[in-house]
């Protein structure tokens, strides 16, 4: 049998919608992940879903981080996804390193730069599935998934010139 997989949502661009009119993206009025992930792609048997935020990441602060941390300690799954925007994403994996310290659990950080929503180009729906298969085959741990690649909390960067993300 499949492990049980709890998804923490805290926003980022992987949860905005485009509007064409003003040509701006927003949060919609809730989370598409679980639809898209329970109904549309039929991924995974075994899913929860724990709604944190709604946020871009340059609003994170610690108090929502600790809300993150709350739910990955109360959580009885050992098999994690936190999706997150991509600016402090980083910052986040840090704080849960530190204040997790050695975990039997894998937690496992990812977001897109483009929306989910509406844009066949996005990278959205592979870093979401990345993620998927990296929580079920890494071993216990804090990672960032994006790019096709698993980084180690602390040793990775986004290199905004190039819109990727880097090992350090």
């Amino acid at each position: 049998m499949k492990e049980h997989i709890h998804i923490i949502l805290t926003g980022g661009t992987i949860e905005k919608s485009y509007n064409p009119v003003t040509e701006q993206t927003a949060f919609l009025c809730k989370s598409i992940l679980p639809d898209y992930l329970n109904d549309v792609i039929k991924a995974y048997p075994h899913l929860s879903f724990d709604f944190v935020s709604q946020i871009d990441s340059l609003d994170m602060t610690d108090n929502l981080r600790s809300n993150i941390l709350h739910s990955i300690k109360q959580t009885l799954a050992k098999k994690i996804i936190v999706t997150h925007g991509t600016s402090t994403m980083e910052d986040t994996a840090v704080y849960l390193a530190k204040h997790l310290g050695k975990t039997d659990k894998t937690i496992v950080l990812t977001g897109a730069m483009i929306p989910l929503k509406e844009f066949a180009m996005s990278d959205a729906g592979f870093n979401l599935g990345y993620a998927m298969a990296s929580v079920q085959t890494a071993d216990a741990g804090i990672y960032i998934a994006m790019n096709a690649s698993l980084f180690d909390a602390g040793k990775v960067v986004k290199n905004v010139a190039i819109g990727k993300f880097e090992g350090v």
